[in-house]
Formats: C-alpha cells, sequence, structure tokens
C-alpha cells in the first residue's frame, strides 16, 4: 500500500518513511511525518488528497496538498488507502500512516522500504537492478514519458521546480532501440 501511494504521489522515500527516534517527538511527529489523518479520501472515492507536512524543499514545514485520482484498478492508490483505513482501526488518527508490523509497529525505515522494493523488484523477475529510494520519482516520471505526458505536466506531478526531473526519466531498451534506429536511418543526400 506504501508503494502504491509513492508510485501515484511521485513521493521521496524521505517523505513516507521514518526513523524510530522520530516516533519520540510525539505532538510533533505530525508536522513532519505522514501520519493517518494526512489522507483524505472524496466521499465518491474518485481522488483523494494527500497532506504531506514536510518537504525536502520546504524549509518552513508549510507543507503541500497532493490530489491523487482513483485508477480502480489492481494498482488503485484510492483503493488501497481506502483497504489500509479498514484494516487498521486500531491505532489513532495522530498515529504514522505507516508502519511495519501489525501489533509492534516498528518504524518504516527507508532501509527496510529500499530492501523490501529490491526483495519485491527481484521476485517478480525485474533483477536486481539499481533498486533505491529514487525509484519512487524515477519509476513515475519514466511511466509518465511512456504514456506520452508531456514534460511540463511530468515535472507538475513531481513537484519539481527545476529541469531535474529530465534525469528520472529513463527510456526503455524499446524505445533506445526505436531512437537508434531513428538516428542511423536512411538520410537524404543531395549532392
Amino acid at each position: 500500500m506504501a508503494f502504491t501511494l509513492a508510485f501515484a504521489g511521485f513521493l521521496r522515500v524521505g517523505e513516507f518513511t521514518y526513523k524510530e527516534s522520530d516516533r519520540a517527538l510525539a505532538q510533533g511527529f505530525g508536522k513532519r511525518f505522514l501520519t493517518k489523518s494526512c489522507i483524505q479520501i472524496s466521499q465518491e472515492a474518485t481522488y483523494m488528497e494527500l497532506n504531506l507536512p514536510s518537504l525536502k524543499t520546504d524549509p518552513f514545514c508549510k507543507g503541500v496538498k497532493l490530489t491523487i485520482a482513483a485508477t480502480y484498478d489492481k494498482g488503485c492508490p484510492v483503493l488501497a488507502m481506502q483497504r489500509l483505513r479498514a484494516i487498521d482501526t486500531h491505532r489513532p488518527e495522530h498515529a504514522p500512516l505507516f508502519c511495519i508490523g501489525k501489533l509492534e509497529q516498528h518504524a518504516f525505515t527507508r532501509e527496510y522500504v529500499v530492501r523490501r522494493l529490491q526483495e519485491l523488484a527481484t521476485g517478480v523477475g525485474l533483477g536486481q537492478g539499481i533498486w533505491n529510494g529514487y525509484s519512487f520519482r524515477r519509476g513515475p516520471a519514466t511511466w509518465a514519458a511512456e504514456v506520452g505526458i508531456p514534460e511540463n505536466e511530468i515535472q507538475t506531478l513531481g513537484r519539481w521546480r527545476s529541469d531535474a526531473y529530465k534525469a528520472y526519466i529513463e527510456f526503455s531498451k524499446k524505445e533506445r532501440i526505436k531512437l537508434s534506429k531513428r538516428f542511423q536511418g536512411p538520410v537524404s543526400r543531395t549532392n
């Protein structure tokens, strides 16, 4: 569920993970990290709003509200958050949005997320690859480009203020072959 949300929201790993020591902030935790109350699902479940309380590029912790649409498929972030809410009725709204374990509730750390991502990617045959904290920025940016979303809209979806988003877009092998063919293709020359 966390990975689904991270992909749909172009989230940085630090925007949905935390360390055990961060929980000592008690009341202040919700001012810097995602809690259950950060997710608001529309009445019709056609979209949700994700309130990110703190961002890497936000020194004053003003946060940002992301609107994420429902897709109603297996990877639907809205349905995933609805499922999470349905099974997570035992914790208060100010509790961290994600944790490891239902009863023990360990911190949802960056290390855990990266390790789990690597395990899942290898398990479904995607190979070792470079699965890291940037995968939730790189993957959505690449996917958006593949489905034809214009670059300025990718920049908006990913909340990039600069052209840095271009470094996150990777071309598939199929696309690289196509580009290579175009580059090496016949050139009409006039003498």
